[in-house]
């Protein structure tokens, strides 16, 4: 009776009194999106995404979020009992008492084959195999059936292992296959010789430097030459329960994972098989279905009724106490370096060897620390601890941190704001506290010594004091000021840094340089303490402990290494590092931290397709996008920023973003994702907004060209108003012009007519009566002709030439003192070609009258030449007079009516016809002689 109770009371004891260790595990249920908590099957697709196959449907998970596919969509059953992925992209997977389908270009296809009882699915390059490990054949291997990939999943007829050594149907490993012949196992360029010890082998897994060979009753560690490296028995013989599963994977560390149903999951440490189910918190009686290890080493477990559970890496570790309160709070490293020394409020421990184990524990509060490398405790009031002798040779200090040793007088904080001298003499302490001569009630939480000068900190400000062995004394008080309650200072360099609430404040030579307030996009809250570990910084929080390096800075939490995010303190011990928190003591790898994680995976989905670019209808104002993050770090740290066009950040909630677009034409948005400690994953998308058809290109074309079609029409109208009316002037001032030359006409007739009929008289008196009857009727056909062409105003060119011969005639009649000459173009047809009426005449009168009636060697020359120049008519009256200029200098005040009446119709004619030539051009015909002669030149377009 008295053993029992020693043995429960030591049970009791050492359940207090050793550590639990479990790896840092995350745990998914229907709360979070599983469509089951019951899941059969796991494997892996292309592009990185977890596939579960539960009794709900087909189920994909990204690290974000579960996407399911169900009988909707094509499954026959939604109960998925096995499921596996081939290397081109291809899912297979088995419905409970249903057909074999596949998921394939992301369309589920049915096949032929019925599945009956097989609940496991092996995947090779050449083949399918459907099997059971809860039905063994006649040679002891599982029932089995193989399915020709290359002939259209063609049954293989001999289904039986034919040797029986083989429990599995086959054996393959990273899409590799893995065969065994002749009692050797072939794999890539290793040929390996089976030990005669393997009895009955079910799997094998080749790592970095041996080989895991699963026996029915043991786990054989060999080398590349079939050696024997080491031998562990299972938790239990894999066939002694057939209706139970079992799955043995490797991790990325290397380590050996077993799950036996009914038996529990372990893993190998030390040579021995180490229960993780509790840890999980699952009973041995709550059954795992699946274990899996994805290609990134993360450990996958699928659960009956549990859920899905997540570790990440087994370098991420939490430890704990069970039934304890696991308020970790301070870290010393021992004296050796070989040990960590770890406490609570109440217990101290020490970590050595991989086990942390109980030292001692107390009633009242402590704390522990490194001076000048060694450890050190400090005790708040004169009771000591009941210790480990071992630990008596440590400095114990009254007080709540160490401020300076002179010899063997230690000098530490103590109480509200004194200092205590502690002096050892004959094994014995001897305390003398040192008064605060400085009288206001405060609170001193932290003193740093920097520079010969001590920096006291009372949670308001921080000035400098000095002290000796009776008195503390006020030096001067810093000038900046703190908003909010200093937490911790130190000096990094020349630097101090000042935790105030959720700020981190840099100050030099007593002045604020700087502020932190975020980390790697995540806002800092609640400091506790600030500590520098060789050249890194790091700031405990209530929200997780943030790193910052030159290295990178990072983020550590509850959503990706820690136990919990209220963080009191850490310390790097032998390349790990330890995290006091709350609710449990981390342990992850250092070289895990410093390592950047993978920045996430994104797709934008708009109306249920990825895209890249969208367009949207005119009376669309707004987008809605669904992102696809894979982020298998940690879910719940990711950041997801966006903003359009030229804006600002903005914060996205969830993994959906809804914004307005209030212009037409193009516009971008650009989405940017990161894990809180990877780099950001940005992609931009372009939206077009279709512009309304009044916007549109062809519209506005139609539109201008309409409109300047009316402008044009308005400019025509407006120009033929002008044309008709400058025409309707044109023809007023040409009915004037022409009137006046009528008017020119009747006045000139009668003083032709006058001059004419003396001219007879004077033919009549000298009795030659032929030349005054010849006379007379000549004057009679030109008076005719005068008559009938005086209301024309074009005639033809022969009318004129008739007319002027007869006006000719009878002047050479009436003058007899020049000869006229008359060319014309053989080319013009003077009975259809028309010229001005009157345009002529005026000129030859003009030559007759004041170019050569006054000569008196009568040796006068009037030529008319009438020619084509260019397709216009030219025609010249040429006279060898005097000249223009001279008969002006005669007649200074005679003016030619006639001439210019000629001129006014010329320009009239001009701006009549703009297309066409009417020109008159007057020269002297000789420049430098007396007599210069005078040429008039007429050019005119022929009118039709």
């Amino acid at each position: 009776m008295k053993k029992v109770l020693l043995l429960s009371i030591f049970v009791f004891w050492f359940s207090f009194g050793i550590a639990q260790e479990h790896y840092k595990n995350f745990h998914f249920t229907t709360d979070d999106g599983l469509p089951s908590n019951t899941i059969y099957g796991i494997t892996e697709d292309k592009a990185g995404n977890i596939i579960l196959g539960t009794d709900n449907g087909l189920t994909f998970f990204d690290g974000n979020e579960f996407k399911t596919w169900n009988v909707k969509d094509g499954l026959i059953n939604s109960y998925i009992v096995a499921v596996a992925n081939d290397a081109d992209g291809t899912i297979w997977f088995i419905n409970y008492g249903g057909k074999l389908q596949k998921l394939q270009n992301n369309k589920i296809v049915n096949t032929t084959i019925f599945c009956d009882y097989y609940n496991q699915i092996l995947s090779t390059k050449r083949s399918l195999f459907l099997y059971t490990t809860q039905v063994l054949n006649k040679s002891n291997g599982y029932t089995n059936i193989e399915l020709f990939k290359q002939k259209g999943l063609k049954i293989n007829a001999d289904t039986l292992i034919k040797t029986k050594k083989m429990a599995a149907p086959a054996l393959a490993q990273n899409g590799e296959d893995i065969l065994f012949k002749d009692n050797y196992i072939f794999y890539k360029q290793h040929k390996i010789p089976l030990s005669k010890k393997v009895k009955l082998l079910h799997k094998v897994i080749f790592r970095k430097d041996n080989v895991c060979v699963l026996d029915e009753f043991n786990l054989f560690i060999v080398d590349f030459k079939g050696t024997i490296l080491n031998t562990v028995k299972l938790p239990q013989p894999l066939s002694e329960k057939r209706f139970y599963k079992y799955d043995f994977v490797v991790d990325q560390q290397e380590n050996c994972w077993l799950n036996i149903q009914g038996k529990g999951l372990f893993v190998l440490k030390n040579n021995q098989w180490i229960s993780e189910q509790e840890s999980l918190g699952l009973s041995t009686d709550e059954n795992i279905n699946f274990l899996f290890c994805d290609s990134k080493g993360r450990l996958w477990i699928g659960t009956n009724q549990k859920g899905l559970f997540c570790i990440p890496s087994s370098l991420i570790e939490a430890i704990y106490f069970k039934n304890r309160v696991n308020n970790f709070t301070s870290f010393a490293t021992a004296f050796d370096k070989q040990a960590l020394y770890v406490a609570t409020n109440f217990s101290l421990y020490l970590y050595k060897n991989q086990q942390l184990s109980l030292l001692e524990k107390t009633e009242l509060p402590f704390k522990i620390d490194n001076i000048d490398n060694n450890p050190i405790y400090y005790f708040p009031y004169y009771k000591m601890l009941t210790s480990d002798k071992n630990l008596e040779s440590l400095p114990r200090l009254l007080g709540k941190q160490f401020i300076k040793k002179e010899g063997e007088k230690y000098f530490s904080l103590f109480g509200m704001s004194g200092i205590v001298i502690r002096q050892k003499k004959n094994l014995l302490y001897k305390d003398r506290y040192i008064e605060n001569k400085i009288r206001v009630k405060e609170k001193i939480d932290k003193v740093i010594y920097y520079k010969k000068e001590y920096y006291f900190s009372n949670k308001q400000k921080i000035n400098v004091r000095t002290f000796d062995d009776n008195f503390i004394y006020s030096k001067r008080e810093l000038k900046f000021k703190i908003k909010g309650f200093i937490k911790d200072f130190t000096f990094i360099g020349d630097t101090m840094w000042i935790a105030a609430n959720n700020v981190i404040y840099k100050a030099f030579n007593e002045k604020i340089i700087d502020s932190i307030t975020r980390i790697n996009g995540v806002e800092l809250q609640n400091i506790k303490k600030i500590k520098l570990i060789g050249q890194d910084k790091y700031l405990c929080t209530s929200n997780g402990l943030f790193k910052i390096s030159k290295a990178g800075n990072r983020v550590l939490n509850k959503f990706n290494f820690l136990p919990s995010n209220d963080v009191n303190n850490v310390a790097l011990f032998q390349n790990s590092l330890f995290v006091a928190t709350d609710d449990g003591l981390a342990k992850v790898n250092n070289e895990i931290i410093t390592a950047k994680a993978v920045s996430p995976f994104l797709n934008v989905v708009f109306k249920g397709r990825r895209v890249s670019t969208i367009k949207i209808p005119t009376n669309d104002d707004n987008v809605d996008l669904l992102l696809e993050i894979q982020n298998f770090y940690s879910a719940k740290n990711k950041l997801v920023q966006y903003k359009t066009d030229n804006s600002s950040w903005a914060i996205a909630n969830g993994n959906s973003i809804s914004f307005p677009i209030q212009s037409y034409g193009n516009h971008s948005i650009t989405i940017r994702v990161k894990d809180v400690n990877s780099d950001w994953t940005i992609k931009t998308i372009t939206i077009n907004r279709a512009f309304p058809f009044y916007l549109k290109w062809w519209f506005i074309g139609i539109m201008i060209v309409v409109l300047l079609g009316i402008l044009y029409c308005i400019y025509q109208f407006q120009i033929a108003r002008i044309k008709r009316k400058q025409q309707q002037e044109m023809a007023i001032n040409n009915k004037i012009v022409e009137l006046r030359q009528n008017a020119l006409t009747a006045l000139m007739n009668p003083h032709f007519l006058f001059n004419s009929l003396s001219s007879i008289q004077y033919f009549i008196n000298s009795n030659q009566i032929q030349k005054s009857s010849d006379y007379l009727g000549k004057l009679a056909r030109l008076a005719r002709l005068f008559l009938m062409q005086a209301s024309s105003s074009f005639i033809t060119l022969e009318e004129e030439i008739i007319r002027l011969k007869l006006y000719i005639e009878l002047e050479q009649l009436r003058f007899n003192n020049f000869e006229f000459q008359f060319h014309i173009d053989e080319n013009i047809d003077i009975s259809t070609t028309k010229i001005p009426n009157m345009i002529v005449q005026p000129f030859i009168e003009n030559a007759i009258l004041h170019g050569i009636s006054h000569l008196r060697e009568q040796d006068g020359i009037i030529t008319l030449n009438i020619f084509l120049v260019d397709q216009l008519l030219t025609i010249e009256v040429i006279d060898n007079g005097f000249g223009i200029d001279n008969y002006i200098l005669r007649k200074k005040n005679h003016i030619s009516k006639g001439i210019n009446i000629i001129l006014e119709r010329i320009e009239i004619l001009q701006q009549s016809y703009p297309e066409n030539v009417f020109c008159i051009i007057q020269e002297s015909v000789f420049p430098n002689q007396d007599r210069k002669g005078h040429r008039v030149t007429i050019k005119v377009t022929i009118l039709p």
